[in-house]
């Protein structure tokens, strides 16, 4: 049973959510990392992400010159590293050796891979808009990666305050797919 609320208040139970980790490199060769929270794909054929990014952000920036970027899916031991690329800025600091992050050179983009990621997507941007007060990042997948250990599995925002964790499936929702809809 559905009861009114406030946006902010039914926004509470979003969870658990996307997260993702973005790579860039600038034109000089540094290369960036930066934690993503809203993302999505926003198209099939061709696959394409959309990502939200603050117009502020080293990362945005990176993007909008060099027109590409990694998107990367962080495994669930990524905890820390990711906190960390989503709450420290790069304009300054060096993220990728700070937190010592293993990349891979990547095929078509010149951004890395992470490499202990469960799957990297090298994307050319599309597209930006700018629909509301967080830009939208639209870009083309053109080349994909997974990890060769199947087993490892994918990062994802659990709760408010950045609780990260990964993600269980529930036998019983996939034997009885009307437990879903009792209540």
């Amino acid at each position: 049973m559905q009861i009114q609320t406030t946006p902010e208040q039914a926004l509470k139970r979003k969870y658990p959510e996307q997260v993702v980790l973005v790579a860039t490199r600038n034109p000089k060769g540094r290369a960036n990392v930066m934690a993503v929270g809203w993302t999505a794909i926003a198209s099939e054929k061709p696959l394409m992400f959309m990502l939200a990014i603050d117009a502020g952000a080293f990362t945005y920036r990176l993007i909008c010159e060099t027109k590409e970027f990694v998107v990367a899916f962080p495994n669930e031991q990524m905890g820390p590293a990711v906190l960390y690329a989503g709450t420290h800025h790069g304009h300054k600091i060096d993220k990728i050796a700070v937190l010592r992050l293993k990349t891979q050179k990547a095929a078509k983009v010149k951004a890395p891979l992470i490499a202990a990621a469960v799957a990297n997507f090298e994307c050319r941007l599309v597209r930006i808009f700018k629909p509301g007060d967080c830009p939208l990042i639209i870009g083309r997948v053109v080349a994909a990666h997974r990890h060769r250990d199947a087993s490892i599995r994918r990062l994802y925002t659990v709760g408010p305050g950045y609780r990260l964790s990964g993600v269980r499936i529930l036998n019983t929702l996939r034997n009885n797919p009307r437990n879903a809809f009792a209540g």
